[in-house]
């Protein structure tokens, strides 16, 4: 999956893994286990991290190109902001390594294109909507929950296209004729899970959201 089976020049696999390290480093500095004191989200992040790689050990091969299958990072990004969401994506594509038997190679590549870029793109999203869309729990859940989600994997099922052309010596022979739709479907799928999650997690489970003030979208309760 990924770019886990794709063979890499050894010059990408190093640069992958310097930016990947870098991108960490970058995370981490931003202390983000600080969200994590409560015992309950501790359990809760370790939980959405499981069903993350399950979902990642789901994918679809276009005709031993690109692969499909949900990402996830916006949920990530919503529950818990871009660091940790960055940290446990790291988590799931080094758990897809070693569950798929993968090289070291394309660890890090797959990290940053499906793990990385879809985080970034979903914590650009959030910090435009909470600073320019109104305030209530309805355009949370579908900023939040439906839109972000379907532009990171567009986002991301481009990039992942655009590398395969480049490794290809920019042949687009490589990308299959269905992809785009392929990506469309992929889109519509995240956006379900993702906004569907969202919507019960925000009015059941208010207090495991932690990158919005409840007074600010009125999701429930006191935060724990």
């Amino acid at each position: 999956m990924g770019f886990l089976y794709t063979p890499l020049p050894l010059w990408i696999a190093v640069g992958g893994w310097a930016a990947a390290a870098l991108v960490l480093a970058l995370a981490f500095a931003q202390r983000p286990f600080r969200r994590l004191q409560d015992g309950t989200l501790q359990h809760v992040w370790l939980a959405v991290i499981t069903a993350i790689s399950v979902l990642w050990a789901t994918n679809a091969w276009l005709d031993d190109g690109p692969v499909m299958h949900l990402l996830g990072a916006t949920l990530l990004v919503t529950l818990f902001d871009w660091a940790l969401a960055l940290v446990a994506m790291a988590a799931v594509s080094g758990i897809a390594g070693l569950v798929f038997d993968a090289a070291w190679q394309g660890v890090a590549l797959t990290f940053l294109i499906y793990g990385a870029m879809p985080v970034g793109v979903s914590a650009l999203i959030q910090r435009a909507c909470t600073a320019w869309l109104p305030r209530n729990l309805f355009v949370f859940i579908c900023a939040q929950g439906f839109v972000s989600p379907a532009i990171a994997v567009a986002v991301a099922g481009i990039a992942a296209a655009a590398m395969h052309i480049a490794l290809a010596h920019g042949s687009p022979a490589v990308v299959p004729i269905g992809y785009a739709f392929s990506v469309f479907l992929l889109a519509a799928g995240e956006s379900w899970f993702t906004g569907m999650s969202t919507a019960l997690i925000a009015i059941y489970k208010p207090t495991w959201v932690t990158t919005n003030d409840v007074r600010r979208y009125r999701l429930g309760g006191p935060r724990t």
